[in-house]
């Protein structure tokens, strides 16, 4: 009987974790006071919404009260025959003048308000 070899066993290479530095923080640059009126004027004379101004309010409203408008002067002109539901198109067919009217009424509501605030 033949002598089997010997197998080699080979080991896997350690890797060595090298230790990493810190990194300095960044310093945070400091902004200027600039004696020129350029940009900045300009810049503080914009309407931005803050929360808890008047402005988002009142854009709020107006988009609220165009959302309903549309929403009642859709209904109001589809016809009854078109529904299919029975219930909604005995709603649709008699309530057809009301929702054309209070559908106006808010997109003179939202003019008046959109002017009154001035388009903020």
């Amino acid at each position: 009987m033949a002598a089997k070899p010997k197998r080699k066993v080979q080991r896997k290479k350690v890797q060595r974790t090298v230790p990493v530095k810190p990194k300095p923080a960044a310093a945070v640059p400091k902004a200027k006071d600039s004696k020129t009126l350029g940009v900045s004027v300009g810049l503080r004379n914009t309407a931005q919404a803050k929360p808890g101004d008047s402005g988002s309010i009142g854009s709020l409203l107006i988009v609220l009260a165009l959302a309903i408008a549309i929403g009642c002067l859709t209904i109001a002109v589809i016809p009854a025959t078109a529904v299919p539901w029975r219930p909604a198109a005995i709603f649709v067919s008699d309530r057809q003048v009301e929702l054309t009217v209070i559908g106006f009424a808010l997109l003179m509501a939202t003019t008046f308000m959109f002017f009154w605030t001035r388009g903020a």
